[in-house]
């Protein structure tokens, strides 16, 4: 038997509702064994970046963490402040980060759970972050015009300004739209574009004149600093070959590989230990022809089943799917997941090429958290195995943006995008 998969109802992903935190329910213990308060730090005469990460909701801890982080970096460019936890958390985070670091701007983006170089934090309100010093970064707001994804892109990448060469981009996943990323490779096609959706509620700035601003879409445009190298890695793992899509109706795959669509994935072999129950959920494995990983394999995007059409014998994609793409069929996998991110981060470690890593900007699906493993901080080891005490902040998200040489910035799924900074020697 195979379960199709609708995200709207989804409730693997972070154990609630859409990955939504209760903003009533009382604060609990994190799973993780994690001091109230660490950070790492990283300095050179070029630059400097401090990372915190803190499991409290006292203000004054939230407080104490970020004047801490503000004393090491002098005269720091930007901030990142990921934050989970109810509305009244996020917003209290955001206020005490107005006033400790004040001239500094700052994106807030809300998540499922926040991480760091040292531990991940799920399951309960906590707040992590990275201050730097390099380069120049300009935050954005936008949220106009509401009912079109496209034009709403356009000013997201009108908004970068014209010296931007990279932006890390959070939009609220409630209210997110995959063509708002075509808006902004038509506004700013160079741009290396990246980020994650917000959980829970919309991203907020604060911009170095103190306003406090809270919008759709959100992020820094940065400039005068080299882009970072930036790699994927897929928490699912291909159960059958992939094959040219050759028929589609509205979104409705019928034909691939000469063949029906829904008779290729009944063909399918699913793995089922004798007391799973309900049977895994299988999703749909696309990928463009000219794209490939950094080791030749071919590189896929997750999307869900949305479900069937026995009399066609087709399987709904949507508007995802074409023509001349090839498709597969994958099931969400730990081991998979483990070794997909050990190979992306080796291969980042080696794209380094003598330039000098900086800090590490780390976003990662809400589903792939300990509830995925069965054990916590299992991404946070293969990261500090490979790049130590470098600086690093992240969340779990509810969807992830991952940048392309060549296209639009492409939504992802049970994906991770590792973002290393770095200054060239």
């Amino acid at each position: 038997m195979i379960r199709t998969f609708d995200p709207v109802s989804d409730k693997s992903r972070t154990g609630q509702e859409n990955g939504k935190l209760d903003p009533d329910q009382p604060e609990r213990a994190s799973p993780n064994p994690l001091p109230r308060f660490v950070s790492g730090t990283l300095v050179s005469p070029a630059m400097a970046a401090r990372s915190f990460c803190t499991s409290t909701t006292s203000s004054e801890s939230v407080a104490r963490a970020l004047r801490e982080t503000r004393a090491a970096v002098p005269s720091p460019s930007a901030g990142i402040v990921f934050v989970a936890g109810g509305a009244a958390h996020v917003r209290n985070v955001a206020e005490q980060v107005r006033s400790t670091w004040q001239g500094v701007p700052t994106v807030i983006v809300p998540g499922a759970g926040v991480l760091h170089e040292r531990a991940e934090i799920e399951g309960t309100a906590a707040t992590a972050g990275l201050l730097w010093k390099q380069g120049k970064a300009v935050p954005f707001a936008v949220g106009e015009p509401a009912d079109d994804a496209e034009a709403l892109g356009e000013n997201i990448g009108r908004a970068f300004g014209p010296k931007a060469t990279t932006a890390l981009v959070f939009h609220h996943a409630e209210a997110f739209d995959p063509e708002t990323l075509e808006g902004i490779a038509k506004t700013s096609p160079t741009t290396h574009v990246f980020g994650a959706g917000t959980v829970s509620r919309a991203g907020m700035i604060i911009t170095s004149d103190g306003n406090l601003i809270e919008a759709p879409a959100v992020g820094l445009a940065l400039s005068g600093m080299a882009r970072p190298i930036t790699a994927t890695s897929s928490a699912c793992r291909v159960i059958s070959s992939f094959e040219p899509i050759e028929e589609i109706a509205g979104g409705l795959v019928l034909r691939v590989g000469n063949q029906h669509a829904l008779d290729a994935l009944s063909r399918c072999s699913v793995d089922k230990s004798p007391d799973q129950d309900p049977p895994p959920v299988v999703f749909a494995a696309l990928a463009d022809p000219n794209e490939t990983t950094t080791d030749g394999r071919v590189r896929y995007f997750i999307r869900p089943i949305r479900g069937i059409d026995t009399t066609r014998r087709g399987i709904m994609i949507g508007d995802d799917a074409r023509i001349g793409m090839k498709m597969g069929f994958a099931l969400r996998d730990a081991t998979t997941a483990r070794t997909e991110l050990d190979t992306t981060a080796r291969f980042v470690a080696q794209n380094l090429l003598g330039s000098a890593p900086s800090f590490g900007i780390y976003l990662t699906c809400a589903g792939r958290g300990q509830n995925f493993y069965g054990t916590p901080d299992v991404e946070v080891r293969i990261l500090r195995q490979r790049f130590g005490d470098l600086p690093m902040a992240g969340m779990h998200s509810a969807f992830e943006i991952s940048p392309r040489d060549n296209g639009s910035p492409r939504f992802e799924l049970y994906t991770s995008v590792l973002a290393l900074f770095r200054t060239l020697s």
